[in-house]
Parts: structure tokens; C-alpha cells; sequence
């Protein structure tokens, strides 16, 4: 009997996580490359799994899919790790990972696999894959990731140098169990298989002695072929054959693996043109444990073929690769995964948060660091428009903490102008604005660490009575708590006076403080200079020689005007109670706040880096020198950028306003609160103050 030598394909078998590790490879590591990329596998012995029927119907044994399996641990490739289950062979893949699905579709395969194939007949004539059989089993697979979808379109190959005319099978595939002499022979290769590593290479050469009792088998890797297998003489009683891990579970099918380690017959050893091929398939039972010989007979299901070997003279073509997956209808298709249905809703919003940002890596801002920005903390003092505008555009550059002060309520004009509110918010009273604010974020995005702190800010001439000085102490115990805990302070109220704490606590713990004004057609956005140490409360560099290239610290809101911020809340018309302004200027002053800090971010010097040169385009940061004021006007649509000075007669961030309230905590507050004119002297009695005297300023109030 001679038939031709069929196989059984391998079947895919890829987990989700790897799909996941995909979308992170395309995302962080490929970008726009569509470089291949060296992914792992690995692949068992093939067995059958037994159905049990009724009563009346013995228990079957059916065939399963030759399985390669591809999961989480395929990326670790990268960083040599290789490991694999017991008793599986691992190998090489080639991700061939595309950007469009145009592109996916017009991909040469004939080429990818003409490629594969020229690679494993050079590891064959190399020596290589003697040395390292897993050469000869390399898998493609092609994929395009729709990060948008979380839908993976992907077709695998099995690449396979075919045989013409193709090699035959002499004889019927016979069961191990019924070559072997003895039922403890297939003890004794078990054993011995246990007790080397060439299983775990996938493929060796071993000689079977029927005659020997004790020591029936010798086996070895491809690499011992002459000691093992040798010319195959008769008279040392041994049976030589070629072995491989077969995957197939099929009763008379060998698989796939069998094709390529037959190329490498033909190419290494053409001498050898019948041969007795063990395919094993019993892996698995190498890890149970001991196992007697009977039952061993009982589940043994590896198969022996003999097979008449093609020589490479006879062969009518050079290299002819097959191995393209087909689909359970047996069509050449490629298949197409669908995770956003089975994914964590709350993961795929913060995948496809994320994904936006990433993406601004891949051309435009390759270096851009989006660690730093997603973890600084934002206090957004203020919940109105420009609160709820400012909030949207942090969380859309992917800042997780997110923190809003405010002492309002939502009412009916609200949801219209401030996005983060709705008509629900407004009824019965209307709920805080902070809490509601922080609630809404948290319904935009669940990752969100938003919190809302209901607050009024003490401010300076307000006057604050007896029965509110306890709780005046401490709303500034814990707004000062807030400052000190975050990275960024956004001053974002609609007083002047209600910006001056908030100002003099910013500047105390040496924050990135950002300012945002509106006026009727007109905004301002402006950074306040940071002080360069701790306890050196001078401005950054002082005034210098006009020669001097060290910086100057930057100026605050309130250090234009050297009037102290007053009471401009009482005795208002409508007009003034509220914030007239044309719609569209909140969202450009709040964007144009948010860009300003993550320019800062970008920079190297941080809160410290020096305004733009009038003129300059770029500067040391990703998105170049920030500017210390923007002031944009909607008349004629125009934007001017402008540097201005720490003045030393500052209200709120002069060295003498803040060593006052180093030095005398609250009380200097609570005189500023009572009195402005306290905070706005300041400045000036400090300089006559002893060095060693404390200041009084109690001859200031009225």
C-alpha cells in the first residue's frame, strides 16, 4: 500500500489578553511601524477527548484541531522570556501589524509566505534548525487593530515548503502501542522523555530495541542524527525513526509540523528515503505523573508512519509554500475579533481616552510626556463656566485628579453656559456646585479622581464676626490642606478679592498657579511666577543688571495693582451680580488656561521656565516657552502675549506678605480679612519692621 502523505493544519487558538497586548504594542511601542515584530507560540501533543454517551452507547473518542496557541505571554518574546507550559513547544510568529485596513486587505501573502519559506530553507541549509528545530515552524500572522472599535482583523499562516511530487505514506499509520513489543516500552520512553529536553525542542531522532529488555529506547536531538540514527543498519537490532511533537489528534494524519521537518530531511540526510516516523503525542501524559503500563497502552495516542521522503533531485518546482488558515467552511478568509462586547465598559472608555493622547506621539509630539500630565493633581478653585470648561479640556488631556472648590449652587442659568450641569442639578434649590461638578465628571469618565469641597474662601474685606472665627480658621486650615496636596492651582472665581488666599497659599507652597479672567469680549490666562526655594522667599533671581541672564520671577494677578483687593460684591446691580460675557469667550479663556499648563509640564524647568522671546517660535519645552499672559480680545479676534514682573509691593506674593503670614498664621489673615489696607502695607511697614521684632499691624485697623 502507497498513498500520498496528508496532513491535519494547524487550527489558531489566540486568547483576549493578546489582543489587549496588541492594542498596547500598536499604541506605545509600534505607533506607524509596520516593521514585523517577533511574537511566541506554542503547540502539544494532540489528544483526543472522550464523549460519553447514554447508557447504550460507549464512551467516544473525537478528534480535536491541531492547536497553535497564542496568549499574553507571546509579547514577552521581547524580553527573552520563552517559557512555555510542560511538555509544549514553543516558537517564533512574525506580527506583520498594518495601520490601515486598506492596506491589511492588499498585503501581498503569496509574498509573506514566499519570504517564510525562504528563511526556513536557509535555517535548513544553515545548520541552523538542526540546532534549533522550533526554525522550522514559524507562523505569520497578519492584523490590523481598529483601536477605535477594539475589532482585530487577522489571518494567520502556517508557512510549509510543500513536496512535488509529494511524499507517501508505504504504510498504514500505526499506533505506538502496537509497534512497541512490550506495553513497559512505552513506559520506558516516557521516562525517557521526561528526563531530557528534546521533546521541548519538538523535534529528535531516536533507535527502539525490541530485544532489550531494560533499555529499549535511545533518544537524542536532530543534531545526534549520525550516533542515533546512523545509516539504519539491520543487525543491531534497532529501529531507527524520526520524531517529531505531533499536534494532530486525527487517527491517520500526521501534523502540519511533519512538512517542513521532512524539508529538512531531504536537505540534511538525503540518504534517508524511508523512514519510520514516530509522531508523539502524548505530552501531556509526561507531566501526570506515574502512570502503569496498562493504562498507559489505554491513552496512548501517538501514531508510527512510514513515509517515503521525496528526494530534492526529483522535486519539479523550488520552494512552493502553502499555509494560509482557512475558516470552519474551509474558505481562505481572514477573521475578524470583536472585544468591545466582552471588555469592561469603564476599561474601554479609559482605552479610548488614552488612545487620543497616544496617538499625538506617533507624528506630531513624539516625546511629549503624558505620565506627568495624568498625574498631576489639578485644584480648581472656582465651579462656574470657566470651572466646568477648564475641568473637561484636564480630563481630555487625561488628568486623573481633579478636585473643585466653590460655594454655590447650580441654578436654571447654569446648565446653558457651564456643560458640566444639567436641568436635574437646578431643582429644589439647586445642588452644590462643587459636589455636582465632581459627580459629572465621574459620569463622563468613571476613572476620574474628582472630589467636590463646598467652601466658601475667606477674603479680604469681608469682614469676619465672633461666631465665624472658628469656622473661618478652619476653612483656611483646609483650603491651605488643598493647595499643599495638589500640583496645579486654577483660579477660576468670579471676584478679585476671592483669588488673593487661594494667590498667597499658591505662591507659600510654590505651585504652578494658573489664572483665568473673563471680561465682557475679553480674557486673560496667565501663569504666577514660582519662588526658587522653600525658605528663601526672595523673587526668583531678584531684579538683576540689564546685563544679567539670570530669570526674574514672574508677577501674579495681583501684582499689577498694588491696591488691595476690596469688597466689589456688595451693593451690585444685576448686571454686576452676574458674569456678562459672550458665550463663546469662557471656552477659549479655559482651553487656552489648560494648554498653558501642559506646556508647562512639557518644559524642563517646569514652573520656573522662562516666558517666550517676543518673536520666537519653539523654545527648550515639547510645545516650546510658555507665555506668562495671554489676553485675547474677541473685538477683531486678536491674542497679544505679555511679560510682566514679581512686583515687591505685591498683595498676595510679595516676600514681606508671605513671611507676615509665615510668621503670624492666621491673625495676619483675619486683619486682612477685617482690614485690606493690612495686606496692601504690608509691603511697606515690613521694611521698618526689626529683624527680630515681630510686626504689629494692629495700628492699621480702623
Amino acid at each position: 500500500m502507497s498513498e500520498t502523505l496528508r496532513f491535519e493544519a494547524f487550527s489558531s487558538m489566540v486568547e483576549p489578553e493578546f489582543w489587549s497586548g496588541l492594542a498596547h504594542h500598536k499604541l506605545h511601542s509600534a505607533r506607524l511601524d509596520t516593521a514585523r515584530t517577533v511574537v511566541r507560540g506554542e503547540f502539544s501533543g494532540g489528544r483526543r477527548h472522550a464523549v460519553r454517551g447514554n447508557s447504550a452507547e460507549p464512551t467516544q473518542r473525537l478528534a480535536v484541531p491541531a492547536r497553535l496557541r497564542v496568549n499574553q505571554g507571546a509579547w514577552e518574546a521581547a524580553q527573552g522570556n520563552t517559557q512555555q507550559q510542560a511538555g509544549a513547544v514553543g516558537v517564533n510568529g512574525y506580527l506583520h501589524n498594518t495601520n490601515t485596513i486598506e492596506e491589511f486587505k492588499k498585503r501581498d501573502k503569496g509574498e509573506l509566505l514566499r519570504d517564510a519559506g525562504a528563511e526556513i530553507l536557509e535555517a535548513i541549509r544553515s545548520g541552523r534548525a538542526t540546532q534549533t528545530p522550533e526554525l522550522l515552524w514559524p507562523f505569520l500572522l497578519l492584523s490590523f487593530a481598529d483601536l477605535k472599535k477594539y475589532h482585530f482583523y487577522h489571518w494567520f499562516a502556517f508557512p510549509a515548503v510543500t513536496a512535488d511530487p509529494p511524499d507517501m505514506a508505504t504504510e498504514a499509520p500505526a499506533p505506538l502501542s502496537s509497534f512497541v513489543s512490550r506495553s513497559s516500552d512505552l513506559e520506558h520512553l516516557l521516562t525517557t522523555f521526561a528526563g531530557s529536553s528534546v521533546c521541548a525542542q519538538g523535534a529528535f531522532v531516536a533507535r527502539y530495541y525490541p530485544s532489550n529488555v531494560d533499555n529499549p529506547w535511545r533518544v537524542g536531538p536532530l543534531s545526534e542524527w549520525s550516533e542515533i540514527y546512523g545509516s539504519d543498519k539491520a543487525e543491531d537490532g534497532g529501529i531507527a525513526l524520526l520524531g517529531f511533537v505531533d499536534p494532530s489528534s486525527h487517527s491517520t494524519r500526521p501534523g502540519w509540523p511533519l512538512r517542513n521537518m521532512l524539508t529538512w530531511l531531504r536537505h540534511c540526510h538525503p540518504e534517508a528515503t524511508n523512514v519510520n516516523i514516530l509522531c508523539f503525542r502524548d505530552t501531556a501524559l509526561l507531566a501526570g505523573g506515574t502512570v502503569d503500563s496498562a493504562t498507559l497502552v489505554q491513552q496512548c495516542e501517538s501514531i508510527v508512519v512510514r513515509v517515503n521522503v521525496t528526494p530534492v533531485a526529483s522535486r519539479t518546482s523550488e520552494c512552493q509554500v502553502s499555509g494560509w488558515e482557512r475558516n470552519e467552511k474551509q474558505k481562505l478568509v481572514p477573521r475578524i475579533v470583536n472585544l468591545s462586547s466582552t471588555m469592561d465598559p469603564v476599561r474601554l472608555a479609559e482605552s479610548a481616552l488614552d488612545l487620543n493622547l497616544q496617538l499625538m506621539r506617533w507624528r506630531l509630539a513624539p516625546s511629549i510626556d503624558l505620565a506627568k500630565i495624568a498625574g498631576t493633581r489639578a485644584l480648581l478653585v472656582g465651579a462656574g463656566t470657566l470651572g466646568a470648561y477648564t475641568a473637561q479640556v484636564l480630563l481630555a488631556w487625561g488628568m486623573r485628579k481633579i478636585t473643585f472648590v466653590d460655594n454655590g449652587r447650580v441654578s436654571f442659568s447654569n446648565p446653558a453656559r457651564q456643560p458640566l450641569y444639567d436641568f436635574e442639578d437646578s431643582l429644589d434649590g439647586g445642588k452644590p456646585k462643587a459636589e455636582a461638578a465632581a459627580s459629572s465628571m465621574r459620569k463622563i469618565f468613571p476613572n476620574v479622581d474628582s472630589q467636590g469641597i463646598q467652601m466658601t474662601i475667606p477674603m479680604p474685606g469681608h469682614s469676619i464676626s465672633a461666631s465665624e472665627m472658628d469656622s473661618t480658621r478652619a476653612t483656611v486650615a483646609r483650603l491651605d490642606e488643598l493647595v499643599a496636596s495638589h500640583d496645579v492651582i486654577f483660579l477660576l472665581t468670579d471676584s478679585r478679592e476671592s483669588r488673593w488666599l487661594p494667590t498667597l497659599l499658591g505662591t507659600l507652597h510654590r505651585k504652578i498657579v494658573i489664572c483665568v479672567a473673563l471680561g465682557f469680549d475679553s480674557y486673560v490666562a496667565m501663569r504666577h511666577g514660582v519662588y526658587a526655594h522653600d525658605d528663601d522667599f526672595e523673587p526668583m533671581g531678584a531684579p538683576k543688571a540689564a546685563d544679567s541672564n539670570e530669570a526674574v520671577r514672574l508677577g501674579c494677578y495681583f501684582c499689577n495693582d498694588v491696591v488691595a483687593p476690596t469688597d466689589s460684591l456688595s451693593d451690585r446691580t444685576l448686571d454686576q451680580q452676574c458674569t456678562v460675557t459672550r458665550p463663546g469667550l469662557a471656552p477659549i479663556a479655559s482651553g487656552t488656561a489648560v494648554e498653558l499648563l501642559t506646556t508647562i509640564l512639557q518644559h524642563p524647568q517646569g514652573g520656573h521656565a522662562p516666558p517666550a522671546a517676543p518673536g520666537a517660535n519653539g523654545g527648550a519645552g515639547e510645545f516650546g516657552d510658555p507665555e506668562h499672559q495671554i489676553r485675547g480680545y474677541l473685538l477683531g479676534f486678536r491674542q497679544h502675549a505679555i511679560v510682566g514682573q514679581a512686583s515687591s509691593l505685591c498683595t498676595a506674593c510679595s516676600p514681606s506678605v508671605i513671611n507676615a503670614y509665615r510668621q503670624h498664621g492666621f491673625d495676619f489673615l483675619l486683619r486682612a480679612f477685617n482690614n485690606t489696607l493690612v495686606s496692601e502695607d504690608a509691603p511697606h511697614c515690613a521694611a521698618e519692621d526689626s529683624a527680630d521684632a515681630p510686626a504689629d499691624y494692629s495700628y492699621l485697623e480702623t
